[in-house]
């Protein structure tokens, strides 16, 4: 696409502002350049609220050049609905984002199957161990894991996937040059290797909460089905389950205890029809794949530096804080911070809430 037509989307984008329904002008004029030229002779105010009309009579596509410049600045791939690598799902959305910003391989965005996997940024134990078996499950199938980079089973899920070494990608509620969590940049750079990291908030835009909810319904867009692991009634995570059954997704909920705040969400949603799941098999066969486990070759242990083995030679069955773990080793916060993060990429450690870690099941040195 020349810099032309990207820089005409970029300036719709910009007119229409994140979230909006862009679906009836697309409709109506099938491009931003047709909008353009009707912009001086018709009425567009059944396609455009007031503040739209002004912008778009205020700005001129050329007044983009900065952000297109920006965008190659930081290696940030603009993807238009005109775009082959553009998720054909979006393309049927009311509010389909005018413009998407992506780093990584932008082909993972059409992967084959795409299960959406979300739940509690402050999981329990339990929580932390059904998203690494179930997100594990489906990407050894081949199946491109969807969620949101956040803290707790959201990033779980995506550990999961790389272990297999799977696709997975992120869909974040940032602009494209924020890592946030800013914990996660080194789990980013691994997505960007293995998948995609994808956001329709422009570069250098100041975040907020509205972009988190908007970044939901693409996550349940993207995604063939959703499974959600571990939710409060009434959080984000439910948010995005909305949207999964009003696009038609099947939703999968994992059941938890009745006692536990943390699964009062899952077990609403049981409720109101979603499937139970409890291991990849059901989700699989509602895409139409044989969960049957393929044969693969035994995964190579991973390699640690002097620190990690120490750091993991101090953990155990029962979660210890940073200070309990810095006692023990006699290192630094920032040295001690850098071998978790690694441990907990590598598969060999989990971090539970309060900052608390401990040894995943199985790890060994």
């Amino acid at each position: 696409m020349n810099d032309q037509r990207l820089l005409q989307w970029l300036w719709f984008a910009e007119v229409m502002g994140v979230g909006a329904n862009t679906l009836p002008a697309l409709s109506l004029y099938g491009s931003p350049g047709a909008l353009l030229a009707a912009r001086e002779y018709e009425d567009l105010s059944p396609i455009a609220g007031r503040a739209q009309r002004s912008r778009l009579h205020a700005l001129e596509p050329e007044q983009m050049a900065p952000r297109l410049a920006r965008c190659r600045e930081l290696g940030v791939r603009i993807l238009t609905p005109d775009h082959e690598e553009y998720p054909v799902a979006f393309r049927l959305l009311e509010n389909a984002p005018a413009v998407l910003y992506c780093t990584g391989d932008a082909s993972a965005l059409s992967s084959t199957s795409m299960v959406g996997m979300v739940g509690s940024r402050r999981p329990s134990a339990y929580g932390r161990q059904a998203a690494q078996k179930i997100a594990g499950e489906l990407a050894a199938a081949g199946v491109t894991i969807v969620s949101g980079m956040a803290d707790g089973l959201d990033s779980e899920a995506h550990k999961a996937a790389l272990e297999q070494g799977a696709r997975t990608v992120a869909v974040m509620g940032t602009a494209p040059e924020v890592c946030y969590p800013a914990s996660h940049a080194g789990l980013r750079r691994k997505i960007e290797t293995q998948g995609a990291v994808l956001t329709e908030v422009p570069p250098d835009t100041r975040g907020g909460p509205r972009f988190f909810v908007l970044r939901n319904r693409l996550i349940a867009a993207l995604s063939d089905a959703l499974c959600v692991v571990e939710a409060r009634e009434g959080s984000g995570t439910m948010i995005t389950a909305g949207y999964a059954a009003k696009y038609g997704r099947p939703v999968f909920s994992v059941p938890g205890s009745i006692f536990s705040p943390l699964s009062e969400g899952t077990n609403q949603l049981l409720g109101k029809g979603a499937k139970p799941c409890t291991g990849a098999d059901c989700i699989l066969r509602a895409l139409g794949i044989d969960p049957a486990p393929a044969a693969s070759a035994p995964a190579s242990p991973p390699k640690l530096d002097a620190v990690q083995k120490q750091v993991l030679a101090a953990l155990g069955p029962t979660p210890k804080t940073m200070g309990q773990l810095s006692a023990d080793t006699g290192l630094p916060a920032w040295q001690l911070a850098a071998a978790l993060t690694a441990l907990e990429l590598a598969g060999l450690a989990d971090q539970l809430a309060g900052r608390q870690y401990l040894l995943r099941g199985g790890a060994v040195l």
